[in-house]
């Protein structure tokens, strides 16, 4: 028998079909008719939905309902994981042009799915994570009460190693300090000349034709060149101003062969901060190149102290607290092209409080474990890097966890 209906006591045609759509998926009818209402729509219109003398779609099947794209599912995955209103996800999903009813259920469906529960779970406590970093980063903010947190670094003297501890390294601040290396015989006699000199008939390894790669320092295993060290300080010297060419910390393992009997004109920083113990190159970092040469925004894995032996560099630092507006989308790296933020597509860098300094040979720069940087060369510059302090430094280890 059929049972004649009033078509302004239909369910819309999209809902009959999501309301259809669900009951082939198996989703007991309670649970549709309640949501429904949960809608808005009046009793005559849910009971509409499952008269057979209906027409819903082609065959009552499933077709009509688009399948949203796995990249739009993987949007809506992560708005979900940040517990956002599902109102706002219907609003911008609307706008997109899908039907309220294809919209329902995809979020239905993401909501039921165990692992987005599970994640849920995972984001709630990276949020209290991110709590506690924002609190601490305001605390530092509040009033200027810390001005060396985020407007200020120290420059000082080299104090001796237990004050450098106390002051800095434990409590995670940088600073520059010079007279560290006085002592050194490559602060006397480090320059391109001399490399020219001693070791101009080696083959070493450079980062090479970076300009080519705006992601070169994420990619840098694919800019590697092989040269004679003659050939590239000829490219410093008459090359001009370039990122394209540069010796860095990541060709420094393959460098250690050529450059080894140089690292013997460097040693203790200060008095008692390195521990020499074994092979003092394995914990040295080489850097050499002409002036125009940038490191983009980063962080690293271990407490580094940045020598600058000849010439001098501006390094950007950033506190590692605020790595929740730094926008960290792969290992150490942020997808931020800074200084030159776009405020539009990365609204959260308004947080940051970046600090300048310059620093000149002789002086260095201790950079604490997380805090973001990029550097500058202002001139032609060679510098080291160490990281064996007579200090805790082993905290990479347990990164592989932890990272993006």
């Amino acid at each position: 028998m059929s049972i004649a209906i009033d078509t302004t006591e239909i369910l819309p045609l999209d809902w009959s079909q999501w309301a259809i759509t669900n009951l082939i998926r198996g989703v007991p009818k309670v649970n549709i008719v309640q949501t429904l209402s949960d809608r808005g729509f009046s009793k005559p219109q849910i009971e509409s939905a499952f008269y057979a003398n209906v027409k819903i779609g082609e065959n009552s099947s499933t077709k009509d309902i688009r399948k949203l794209s796995d990249s739009v599912k993987e949007w809506v995955g992560s708005i979900l994981l940040q517990n956002t209103d599902e109102g706002e996800v219907t609003k911008l999903l609307l706008k997109q042009g899908y039907s309220q009813a294809e919209i329902l259920l995809e979020i239905e469906t993401a909501c039921k799915n165990p692992y987005l529960k599970a994640g849920v779970k995972t984001n709630k406590l990276l949020r209290k994570r991110e709590w506690l970093l924002n609190t601490c980063d305001d605390l530092a903010n509040l009033a200027r009460l810390d001005p060396s947190y985020n407007q200020q670094i120290d420059v000082i003297d080299t104090p001796p190693f237990e004050v450098f501890i106390k002051e800095y390294y434990s409590k995670h601040r940088p600073v520059v300090l010079k007279k560290g290396i006085d002592h050194w015989l490559a602060f006397e006699k480090w320059s391109p000349q001399y490399f020219l000199n001693t070791l101009g008939d080696k083959e070493i390894e450079v980062q090479f034709d970076r300009e080519s790669d705006a992601l070169f320092e994420r990619y840098s295993d694919r800019h590697r060149k092989s040269m004679l060290m003659s050939d590239f300080i000829r490219m410093i010297e008459t090359g001009g101003e370039s990122n394209n060419y540069y010796m860095t910390a990541n060709n420094t393992k393959k460098n250690i062969a050529a450059i080894r009997s140089v690292l013997k004109d460097t040693g203790d920083f200060g008095e008692g901060y390195r521990n020499l113990i074994g092979d003092p190159a394995s914990n040295t970092f080489f850097w050499m190149g002409p002036k125009g040469t940038f490191t983009p925004i980063h962080h690293d894995l271990t407490n580094n102290m940045l020598v600058q032996v000849y010439g001098s560099k501006k390094v950007t630092l950033i506190p590692a607290w605020q790595v929740p507006w730094i926008y960290n989308d792969a290992h150490v790296f942020s997808e931020v092209n800074f200084p030159e933020v776009d405020l539009k597509n990365h609204p959260l860098m308004q947080n940051v409080t970046p600090i300048e300094v310059t620093f000149e040979a002789g002086d260095a720069l201790f950079i604490p474990i997380a805090w973001w940087h990029c550097v500058d060369g202002l001139e032609t510059s060679i510098s080291i890097s160490f990281t064996n302090f007579n200090a805790p430094n082993n905290y990479a280890k347990s990164f592989k966890s932890a990272q993006v």
